[in-house]
């Protein structure tokens, strides 16, 4: 009441009343406190809270860092491929081997009976008759085939003399060209897991498993000329691939007759008949 008594206010205080309003005041407070530090900036003065900014930021970061390590990545593999290519070599248990389900077969424990047909097939493969993209020379005898080229009476080996030919493997020749005893071509001693390289550029024309031979693989050149690499464990190419001179194509293996070890044998067939590949590869 004021000095001339005349009401002004007046409330009741009760149980009722003191409770309600403490408990309206109390949840006014608490949701005003979730909506300051939901829905304005004052959140980021309370410890745990970061700014939006540096979340931005840091995300952004996190982003660039993949790039910057997908990029590192492909580098180091480009720098890796190069080195190798340089060198010419290449991790033996890094290569997808071209190879068939019949490598789990033990052909050792197989015997094979050969027949009349068999043989005939065999003489005339042998006779370059394999291939036809080479010019056969039917009038041109196996006895003699170098010096029959040299001479000029068929052939003209002048462009062959003046090819640059890569060596296929660093290894000591164990057994030379023999065109008399049907031996076409020269073998060549390595070490395991050894890489066997193109000798020149060409496309490949023959890519198969043998029971004589394991894996061969046959490169067309230019100048009819053709290269067999025979004895290998493995094959890095398939037929229709094209290869560079000094370009692996396969691994060698140890499956040459007569001698127990890493072999490849080598041959050198120019417009379908064999020539002796010391005559034109610096072994």
């Amino acid at each position: 009441m004021n000095e001339t008594f005349e009401e002004r206010l007046w409330f009741r205080m009760s149980r009722l009343n003191v409770f309600v309003t403490v408990g309206m005041t109390a949840i006014g407070l608490i949701v005003g406190t979730i909506y300051l530090i939901a829905f304005t900036s004052l959140r980021e003065f309370i410890p745990g809270y970061t700014k939006d900014e540096v979340v931005q930021m840091a995300y952004h970061n996190q982003s660039k860092i993949d790039s910057l390590e997908a990029m590192v990545g492909a580098q180091e593999k480009l720098l890796f491929a190069m080195s190798l290519a340089i060198s010419g070599e290449i991790p033996f248990d890094e290569i997808q081997e071209v190879r068939d389900s019949a490598l789990i077969i033990n052909y050792a424990a197989i015997t094979f009976e050969r027949s009349r047909e068999d043989d005939l097939l065999r003489e005339q493969i042998e006779r370059g008759e394999r291939f036809n993209l080479v010019q056969q020379p039917h009038s041109l005898s196996f006895g003699n085939v170098d010096e029959s080229l040299n001479s000029g009476t068929h052939f003209n080996t002048q462009s062959l003399s003046r090819m640059l030919f890569f060596v296929p493997l660093e290894g000591t020749i164990i057994a030379d060209f023999d065109a008399q005893n049907k031996h076409f071509g020269i073998d060549i001693t390595g070490k395991v897991n050894d890489v066997i390289k193109a000798v020149q550029n060409g496309t490949v024309v023959s890519a198969d498993w043998t029971i004589d031979a394991n894996y061969v693989i046959a490169i067309q050149h230019e100048n009819n000329m053709l290269s067999i690499y025979k004895h290998n464990s493995a094959l890095l190419k398939r037929v229709g691939d094209f290869v560079r001179a000094g370009e692996p194509i396969a691994f060698i293996g140890n499956s040459g007759e007569g001698y127990k070890g890493p072999i490849l044998h080598f041959e050198l067939w120019f417009h379908g008949s064999p020539v002796n590949p010391r005559n034109y590869v610096p072994f």
